[in-house]
């Protein structure tokens, strides 16, 4: 499948977003920053986040929430070698719609400090679920901020949680556990209620399953970071459809955009490119706006 460099030399992108006007958005890890792509085609600062901002997403509100890991990244070629940035505490951040203002939206769990937070996806009620990862291998939780500010610890024992979203029924919370090659699903049993983990999937120990989306289809596009390959599962089952390679390693996540929603863009970290892929069919539209 043929691709496009959209942008290049950017210092370990992930967590790829689109606004309600069509605008990319995406998290420059080493950064630190929000970058969003120009009708130009040039790339610009849309807000500046401090630490390691990992994942992001648009909420009902049009505010953009970021996962903020407090400045954790891998070595590669994008960062000059560098890992670790400034490792402060983790949080997320809520960002104004113009991106003039830049607040903490949550830091703690019922007095527990988040301990780097990764990736996020709304459901169908305005509730934020997103993955809380802890570096080094301790098992790690998932969790769920409110529309009330409420906050929870969904469940806890995953070998850092890391790509997240919500089914297209709503139904079901979907996370890909990096240290296993596994995809796991939760039934969501209510707002900050998940049930046990089932496997959804498995693309395989020595690739890493960072983040992913759905497409219209019922499929999971996943990036497999440290190789150059996306992996293509059934989103109900986690059965293997297909495996689209790229030009270079470390894909980490990828969304879908454009006039017809059918074009797929893709985070390349190690070589910090962005990519842009015409895929066979739209993209699922993403909770909360259905």
């Amino acid at each position: 499948m043929d691709c496009t460099v959209v942008a290049s030399g950017l210092p370990f992108p992930e967590g790829p977003a689109i606004d309600r006007q069509g605008r990319l958005h995406w998290v420059e890890i080493a950064g630190p920053r929000i970058a969003r792509l120009e009708p130009d085609g040039s790339v610009a600062t849309f807000a500046d986040t401090g630490g390691g901002p990992n994942g992001c997403a648009f909420g009902p509100d049009g505010s953009l929430y970021v996962c903020n890991n407090g400045g954790s990244w891998p070595k590669a070629p994008s960062t000059e070698g560098r890992g670790k940035g400034e490792n402060g505490p983790g949080s997320l951040q809520r960002i104004s719609p113009d991106g003039s203002t830049v607040e903490t939206a949550l830091s703690e769990i019922d007095g527990e400090a988040l301990a780097g937070p990764n990736d996020l996806a709304f459901d169908a009620e305005g509730g934020l679920w997103f993955t809380d990862p802890r570096w080094g291998g301790e098992a790690a939780s998932v969790c769920y901020l409110g529309p009330d500010g409420s906050a929870t610890r969904a469940y806890t024992g995953v070998s850092f949680p890391n790509g997240i979203g919500v089914t297209d029924d709503g139904r079901f919370v979907i996370v890909c556990e990096s240290m296993t090659g596994n995809l796991l699903g939760f039934r969501i049993d209510g707002p900050g209620r998940a049930g046990p983990p089932k496997a959804n999937g498995n693309i395989g120990r020595r690739s890493i399953p960072d983040g992913f989306c759905f497409d219209s289809a019922g499929r999971m596009i996943i990036a497999g970071h440290q190789t150059n390959c996306l992996f293509v599962l059934d989103a109900a089952d986690g059965r293997p459809r297909s495996v689209v390679e790229l030009p270079d390693m470390g894909p980490t996540n990828c969304c879908f955009g454009g006039e017809d929603f059918q074009t797929l863009y893709v985070t390349s970290s190690d070589v910090g490119q962005l990519l842009a892929l015409r895929w066979d069919v739209p993209g699922m539209r993403l909770h909360p706006d259905r």
